[in-house]
């Protein structure tokens, strides 16, 4: 068997760790350890995962950490991140303590931050052993907090990191949220919001979403005036259309429409109360067909939408899905591949969907193209062009898990005969949505009620084939004479 990739590049790793540090080596492993953090990313994961540890243990890695090279030491932090991921707290607490220590103290950032990190691995929910708040108790010990302490004073970056790390602690409980609220962490986080770098308030805003994880964080935030400043960057930029206010538009819309699945709150009383609904229904009829904002503001309904209750809101509100609705009728091109991105998000807001929420998907059906949405999306499908065909299969996908959706695709034969057809000139990623379909066709309820029993026998044999089957041919052997 030949030799992956990744199998040589672990080796030349090996090779290099027993040369002398040049600045060739230093070099090499630099580039060596950058194209395993890509080969670990794209898996598969668990090879990649053990061979690099059978052949490369934690400590080499942690004595990298201590080589005289800056990007040296970012790259194998990120790779020891990586490597780190599927080890529990209990172990990395028992097997490196030492290591913790003396991440603490490391001076660069990315490795403290890579410390700091590894206290938020345990879990009361998951894990019995932390019942005690092992990891916890570390994170919010004087060592660490002057080490947090340390890194807020840094550069933007250095903040963000811990900030991260802060996030996510505090998603672990409000206790952690009372802690660094009165160690003054939660207001330092929340004044970044209104700092003259956009780029700063930017990433801010991304981190809003994920501190409401319960409704503690969410009520702090809402009474500091978060949310309402963000609607009015959404309100400033109409009148002011610079690059900071553009950007700054975007960034907040982006934050209400991740608001739909904050755990800390009801996306129905949320959207309720602050209205961006009605404001994303304009921008979406923004009459420029290749802007960035109209094509942003299509991506938010869907992101919205693909929460049942949020979804129970717009369905209400009716501005953003008309708008939506209009839109797609209206496009072409990537603007109409945005759109049914969006209505992917919205079918499929459930693996089980039922109800209200269901029942809202199908009128938002009945709307798209005059009512003859699959005759068309069909067409488009069989056009052929990869990312329009992608984008079609998916919203069928996450139709076949509705009731009336699977009706739909049982009633019209065109649709079926494509699904059944296939064609191994087709991209890939088309392949494995058309089975994608087909297997979610299959394993619906309804499915054999739908489908005529030959049909649902080919549509079985499909799925039991898998996504790339290709038939035998027969070849017939001519002997001459």
């Amino acid at each position: 068997m030949p030799e992956k990739e990744y199998e040589a590049n672990i080796k030349q790793i090996c090779e290099l760790l027993q040369s002398d540090p040049t600045p060739e080596v230093i070099q090499g492993l630099r580039d060596a350890f950058e194209a395993l953090s890509k080969q670990l990313r794209a898996g598969p994961f668990l090879e990649v995962f053990e061979t690099t540890l059978s052949n490369i243990p934690f400590s080499a890695l942690f004595s990298l950490l201590a080589a005289p090279d800056n990007k040296l030491i970012v790259t194998v932090a990120g790779v020891t991140g990586l490597l780190l991921k599927p080890v529990t707290w209990p172990m990395v607490h028992q097997t490196f303590e030492e290591y913790i220590i003396q991440g603490l103290a490391h001076p660069h950032p990315v490795v403290k931050s890579l410390v700091l990190r590894q206290f938020l691995k345990c879990e009361e929910k998951t894990d019995p052993l932390c019942k005690i708040g092992m990891s916890m108790d570390y994170l919010l010990s004087d060592e660490s907090m002057s080490v947090v302490r340390l890194l807020l004073s840094g550069n933007e970056t250095q903040r963000f990191r811990v900030y991260d790390v802060v996030a996510a602690a505090i998603g672990e409980s409000d206790s952690a949220f009372e802690f660094f609220r009165q160690e003054g962490i939660v207001d330092m986080l929340v004044k970044e919001g209104d700092a003259r770098d956009v780029l700063v308030a930017m990433n801010f805003y991304e981190l809003v979403p994920t501190l409401c994880e319960s409704s503690v964080p969410y009520e702090y935030l809402e009474a500091a005036g978060v949310f309402s400043d963000a609607l009015k960057q959404v309100y400033k930029a109409k009148d002011d259309d610079s690059v900071t206010s553009s950007l700054m538009r975007l960034s907040a819309l982006k934050l209400f429409s991740r608001m739909a699945d904050a755990q800390g709150i009801s996306p129905a009383k949320f959207y309720e109360r602050h209205a961006i609904v009605p404001e994303l229904g304009e921008l979406v009829l923004l009459p420029e067909p290749g802007s960035d904002l109209k094509a942003t503001a299509i991506t938010c309904v869907g992101t919205i939408g693909n929460n049942a209750e949020a979804l129970g809101y717009l369905a209400t509100e009716k501005t953003a899905l008309a708008a939506l609705v209009t839109a797609y009728n209206s496009s072409f091109g990537h603007l109409r591949v945005e759109c049914l991105r969006a209505i992917t998000c919205i079918f499929g807001y459930s693996t089980t969907p039922s109800g209200a929420a269901s029942q809202a998907c199908y009128e938002l059906y009945a709307q798209l193209d005059e009512g003859k949405f699959l005759v068309g999306l069909t067409k488009e499908i069989m056009k052929g062009f990869e990312e329009s065909c992608v984008a079609g299969l998916a919203v069928i996908q996450k139709m076949a898990l509705h009731a009336w959706g699977l009706h739909e695709i049982a009633s019209y034969q065109n649709i079926v005969n494509f699904l059944l057809m296939r064609d191994s000139a087709r991209v890939k990623t088309a392949q494995q949505w058309q089975f994608a379909v087909v297997e979610s066709i299959v394993k619906a309820p309804a499915a054999k009620s739908e489908f005529d029993d030959d049909t649902y026998a080919r549509l079985a044999r499909y799925v039991r084939e898998g996504p790339y089957f290709v038939a035998a041919t027969a070849q017939v052997a001519l002997e001459s004479s």
